[in-house]
């Protein structure tokens, strides 16, 4: 029978199921709780590593496959990429950008299909289509077919980070977002492209660039069926924990304010966040820091080449980037964990952000200013100039963590 009241508490604590209808399902749940069904720390605490083991591996491949596909030109430039498509002069340069014009022009729409359609099953749809899109990435001729491809791209690719934040947001409360945004949020996509990268240099002829992205695709899309299948849409109709462990989540993020899921659009909730001035600087601070981000992530494979290396050595030594970029990552969002844990009042996020943009900066002057001759010097710079990617992972959370 449909439970819409909290009057329906024993069903929840006898783990019987709810038969999802209209109402404030989620208000039933958390209201389930109270009195003599309250939930243990010890209960809290078994729920809390059944959502890591299922949910934290799923956003980390969301964000990891996303990275390792925004990047296909750069390895695919060491093998030829460039001749055989003509991209001559500032051609690469727009390749390299043009996913960034379509992930722009994609991120409102994007984001107003999460809040309409189910979360997990959009996100599998896209990824699904732009594994497809790098499949035929691989079998491009030409600077205008690669450039119409790579908008495509970013603009399916637009949904995805906000989708994990709002999935993160769902099933786990603030003071435990930080650490599992530094989880998910790594720069391991090496893990792949690298050994990738490095295979495809035994493949004898003049296109295995195309290679690269044929394989990386066909990976996207395989992972896109596996998220769909595995991934709920939100915790009520989730089938992989209990009904007393849906309404231990909901109850555990009701003191947050921020609900389970909305399908309403609410204009009022639009003209404040764009009235917002934290809205905007929190705007302008990804646009800066991703300036770097796409610089780096689009020439670095070309400039560990260019300092003498063979295409395959350079898409190994690309590899510890991402080293870099996890263990920033580790420590700008464990450092606010460790503030929101040890220090409640002060999470000293802006902190963390500074101290590592402050650590990028130097690397970027010391590779800018090494003398040419002083390779390892500067592939040093090169690598610790990635330290930029923990500050930017910090300024994602920010908008959530002011937000109500």
């Amino acid at each position: 029978m449909p439970v819409d009241t909290a009057s329906d508490s024993k069903d929840v604590a006898q783990g019987q199921m709810f038969n999802h209808s209209d109402g404030d399902i989620a208000a039933a749940y958390a209201d389930a709780l109270d009195g003599e069904n309250a939930y243990t720390a010890a209960e809290e605490k078994r729920l809390r590593w059944k959502l890591d083991l299922r949910l934290v591996p799923i956003l980390w491949l969301n964000i990891t496959l996303a990275a390792m596909d925004k990047v296909t030109t750069s390895t695919a430039a060491l093998y030829g990429m460039r001749d055989a498509t003509g991209l001559t002069g500032n051609r690469y340069s727009w390749v390299g950008s043009a996913f960034y014009f379509g992930y722009l022009v994609s991120s409102l729409p994007g984001g107003y299909a999460l809040q309409r359609l189910p979360i997990a099953k959009t996100m599998s749809g896209v990824q699904f289509i732009w594994g497809i899109v790098l499949i035929s990435t691989g079998f491009s001729k030409n600077f205008q077919t690669l450039i119409a491809l790579r908008i495509i791209l970013g603009a399916l690719e637009a949904p995805i980070l906000p989708g994990n934040f709002l999935i993160l947001g769902m099933w786990y409360p603030r003071r435990e977002q930080p650490i599992r945004t530094g989880l998910m949020y790594t720069g391991l996509s090496v893990c792949f492209t690298g050994p990738i990268g490095y295979a495809i240099g035994f493949i004898s002829g003049p296109d295995e660039w195309r290679y690269f992205f044929w394989i990386t695709g066909a990976m996207t899309c395989v992972w896109a069926i596996i998220m769909g299948i595995f991934t709920p849409d939100n915790p009520v109709k989730a089938k992989f924990i209990t009904e007393r462990q849906k309404a231990i989540t909901i109850d555990r993020i009701r003191a947050d304010q921020t609900g389970v899921e909305s399908k309403v659009f609410k204009k009022e909730q639009m003209i404040e966040a764009f009235m917002d001035p934290k809205t905007w600087l929190i705007f302008l601070f990804n646009i800066w820091v991703s300036i770097p981000n796409g610089g780096l992530t689009n020439f670095a494979p070309l400039i560990i080449n260019g300092l003498g290396y063979t295409p395959q050595r350079s898409t190994l030594l690309t590899m510890p980037t991402g080293i870099i970029q996890t263990l920033s990552s580790y420590i700008c969002n464990g450092g606010v964990f460790l503030c929101a844990k040890y220090i409640s009042k002060h999470q000293l996020r802006g902190t963390w952000v500074i101290f590592g943009l402050i650590v990028g900066m130097i690397s970027a002057v010391f590779l800018y200013t090494l003398p040419l001759d002083h390779l390892n010097g500067r592939l040093a710079a090169l690598y610790m100039s990635y330290f930029y990617l923990g500050p930017y992972i910090v300024g994602l959370g920010m908008s959530t963590a002011n937000t109500a």
